[in-house]
């Protein structure tokens, strides 16, 4: 009998957020392993690739092909060991979304702006040899930490 390929992308559930005074959409993130199809305009961002492509590519992996690993989904006010709580991102296809991109010697960093929120989001971006880090972290309340390493 044979086994069906995984699906790396998935949906998942969206939520409403109050952050002072401004209301966002955020989305859920899966903690390893799987990537929502929200998380797709981050990474396509952060890695400088067209969206379309990244998705397809992803889709791929359930065929070997491995592009883009998420590493861990962390939210930093929550016990490890005790209670896993929902690892929340802002939606950027449903926010007010501004940014701009600092260039370091060795790394970017890309700070997102959701409506009033100044660098709610910022995405740190390492080339290193053979394959690029990425790590997404999002400012409080709910603080997290998605990481990823990309083969492109």
């Amino acid at each position: 009998m044979a086994t069906l390929p995984v699906e790396y992308l998935r949906t998942t559930r969206l939520f409403r957020e109050k952050v002072g005074s401004v209301e966002i959409i955020s989305f859920e993130v899966p903690t390893h392993k799987y990537f929502s199809r929200n998380e797709i305009p981050y990474l396509a961002t952060a890695l400088e690739v067209d969206f379309r492509k990244l998705e397809n590519m992803i889709s791929d992996m359930k065929y070997g092909r491995v592009v883009v690993e998420k590493l861990w989904a962390y939210r930093l006010d929550a016990d490890m060991i005790r209670e896993s709580k929902k690892v929340l991102l802002p939606d950027l296809a449903n926010n007010p979304v501004d940014g701009e991109v600092d260039e370091l010697e060795d790394f970017k960093i890309l700070k997102i702006h959701i409506g009033e929120l100044r660098e709610y989001v910022r995405i740190f971006v390492k080339p290193l040899q053979g394959y690029k880090e990425v790590i997404i972290y999002r400012k409080p309340p709910h603080p997290a930490f998605v990481r990823y390493v990309a083969y492109l």
